[in-house]
């Protein structure tokens, strides 16, 4: 099973770990710049 992993935090979902992250971040960045650098970060294990 993946997970996705980013800031040393894992996640079992790509949705989960936006869902969980973006109200830590949307203070710093907009919703996009967010979207932006979980793509551009996220590490996806199997």
């Amino acid at each position: 099973m993946a997970t996705y992993k980013i800031d040393g935090a894992k996640f079992s979902s790509l949705e989960e770990l936006k869902e969980s992250l973006w109200p830590l971040y949307q203070d710093r960045m907009s919703k996009e710049e967010f979207d932006s650098y979980v793509e551009k970060n996220v590490q996806k294990t199997d």
